[in-house]
């Protein structure tokens, strides 16, 4: 189980921020249109399934979180490793949710962009469904605070309040 320090806030526009990762020469690791299907049962984790479609290929995972969707600016969550979904395993996924009784709470659509450099990972989404723009940082606390930090400034200018 993985522990996340992550700095996460919806923004106006996400342009700053990829501009930000590209003239601080971040490495674009992923672009993809995601589905997030969000599955809770009212305690303190979620099951999360994300299709990742790519231009040549579509990735279905199933994760789960501590379930903090509040509005908190910083987050420290647990976090577990992804599941692969396919056809040979599918059926158990779908038990897994039902015996947990986790049922579909919400369904995300984003098209999402993925930059990392020194173990620090910007998330970057532009979401289709609900509309909105989010912008995560994450990676262990000292880098991460560091880059927070330095992009304070683009932050208080494009957060949504």
């Amino acid at each position: 189980m993985n522990k996340e320090y992550e700095y996460s806030f919806k923004v106006k526009d996400i342009t700053s921020f990829i501009n930000y990762c590209i003239s601080n020469k971040y490495q674009l690791k992923k672009e993809c249109e995601q589905t997030r299907t969000l599955y809770k049962n009212g305690g303190k984790v979620m099951a999360r399934i994300t299709k990742n479609i790519y231009k040549d290929n579509e990735i279905e995972v199933l994760s789960f979180k501590d379930d903090d969707m509040s509005d908190n600016t910083l987050k420290v969550s647990r976090e577990s490793k992804e599941l692969l979904i396919n056809d040979d395993n599918r059926e158990f996924v779908e038990s897994l949710l039902e015996i947990l009784e986790l049922k579909e709470s919400k369904k995300l659509i984003r098209k999402r962009y993925v930059y990392e450099k020194d173990n620090v990972i910007f998330e970057i989404d532009k979401y289709l469904d609900p509309v909105m723009n989010v912008v995560a940082i994450e990676g262990n606390k000292e880098e991460v605070d560091k880059v927070y930090d330095d992009i304070k400034h683009i932050v208080d200018d494009e957060v949504v309040d």
